[in-house]
């Protein structure tokens, strides 16, 4: 069955009928479920390909994240595909890894309508010239990052914001010696560090580079990070770490040697995934509000999808998730 088929039984317009199957503004609501009941009791399938070349669109969206194996990353992959899907737009993931420039060309063999990239690392001058050359026009909605071009968007979490949440809540249980374990030179790692050095300074605490250890941004960061601390015997009542891997590392190394967590030092993290619920005690830790993070870039994308004024940049507050680590 075709979409004239389609459209005599509907006793519409097959133009009526390829409206509702585009999913096209200024249809009525008792026409467009006459075609839909008709589509369904067809079983008719649109052909992709056919539709995308009239249409010119494929209703499809590319979402490229840095490593698939993060699992705050697939949180956020889910959100935003689910988001998607209801909006009647497909996916396709694009893991970045290690291809560089072959995940552009593979990006480059794709009918996208629109690019969403996943994390502060791809804010650099690589994929904005990338952009500027072969997606001029199409929107870009960077999720937690930031990109100086016409066509791209941002939605931020306020991780200075988060940090500041965090010693606040350690300076009111009596925590004075803080040390810090950063993990990048990434634009989130250094919103987070300037949130947590400026809530010390606001408190008259000291911090300097002896206080401030730096790792790679996982369970083995964690524990190089607590091997340090022992290892110079630097004071410490607070560790502030910058993920949660990286705290559920520290944490394991420190009970292991006798410490108690958070009787001798308090530890919390940053993003506040499950993996923190299966420690004990649960970690406290920065949410960072993923969920309204995806439901604002979505609704921003699709507006500047429909040609619609869009806010350029929105930064989204975390909260403070207060386990028993501290």
């Amino acid at each position: 069955m075709n979409i004239y088929d389609i459209a005599k039984k509907a006793g519409v317009s097959p133009a009526t009928v390829s409206r509702v199957i585009n999913n096209k503004p200024n249809i009525s609501d008792r026409t467009y479920q006459k075609v839909q009941a008709v589509l369904k009791e067809s079983n008719y399938i649109p052909n992709a390909i056919a539709r995308g070349l009239v249409s010119n669109s494929m209703n499809l969206i590319g979402i490229i994240v840095d490593d698939i194996r993060n699992l705050y990353r697939s949180h956020i992959i889910y959100e935003l595909s689910q988001l998607l899907n209801q909006h009647r737009y497909n996916t396709i993931i694009f893991d970045f890894g290690n291809q560089d420039n072959d995940l552009f060309n593979s990006l480059q063999q794709q009918q996208l309508d629109a690019l969403i990239f996943i994390g502060s690392s791809f804010s650099t001058p690589y994929v904005t010239d990338y952009i500027s050359k072969y997606y001029p026009a199409t929107p870009v909605m960077m999720f937690n990052g930031l990109l100086d071009l016409p066509n791209a968007y941002s939605v931020i979490c306020d991780e200075a914001a988060g940090m500041e949440l965090i010693v606040e809540h350690l300076y009111r249980t009596g925590k004075k010696n803080f040390v810090y374990v950063n993990y990048s030179e990434n634009l989130a790692s250094q919103r987070k560090l300037a949130g947590f050095c400026k809530k010390l300074e606001e408190y008259g605490l000291a911090f300097d580079e002896s206080r401030l250890i730096t790792t790679t941004g996982d369970f083995e960061g964690g524990r190089d990070a607590a091997a340090r601390l022992l290892q110079y015997s630097i004071p410490c009542d607070a560790l502030v770490c910058g993920l949660d891997l990286i705290a559920m590392g520290a944490m394991y190394s420190l009970k292991h040697f006798g410490y108690s967590i958070p009787g001798d030092i308090a530890i919390t993290g940053f993003d506040n995934i499950i993996y923190g619920k299966l420690s004990d005690p649960f970690l406290t830790s920065v949410d960072s509000n993923h969920k309204e993070m995806a439901r604002v870039a979505i609704e921003n994308l699709l507006g500047a999808l429909r040609k619609e004024e869009a806010e350029k940049v929105v930064y989204v507050r975390p909260f403070l998730f207060c386990g028993g680590t501290s």
